[in-house]
């Protein structure tokens, strides 16, 4: 008999959590932190169903302690890596301008300030 693959983003099988439940890992949460299932690229869209059947079957049906999955924490909206790697504080928004505009349309195309 083959691996039941229970978790495919991070290849955990059900033999892995029956283990993991047997040495104490009891709550899904802790199971999560122990084992990776609910954090792969699928954020639990395919494994926390049949991760949280499992942990009802093995607690003989105690739905206070697999009442609900872990919390999912995915970023607010999608945020391109690059924009990660080259945020350098708190705001990682365009730079400040530092000078005047200059350019076509603006009034000082020649880069020159009007003085008093």
């Amino acid at each position: 008999m083959g691996k039941t693959i229970i978790c495919p983003c991070h290849d955990v099988t059900v033999e892995d959590i029956r283990a993991m439940y047997a040495a104490g890992y009891t709550h899904p949460e802790t199971l999560k932190r122990a084992t990776a299932v609910f954090m792969g690229p699928c954020q639990g869209k395919h494994c926390a169903g049949p991760v949280m059947e499992l942990l009802r079957e093995l607690s003989g049906g105690d739905e206070g302690r697999v009442s609900r999955r872990p919390t999912a924490r995915p970023p607010l909206r999608p945020v391109l890596l690059g924009v990660l790697a080259g945020a350098a504080g708190p705001s990682a928004g365009p730079p400040a301008q530092t000078g005047p505009e200059t350019g076509p349309g603006t009034g000082a195309a020649s880069g020159a300030t009007g003085g008093a």
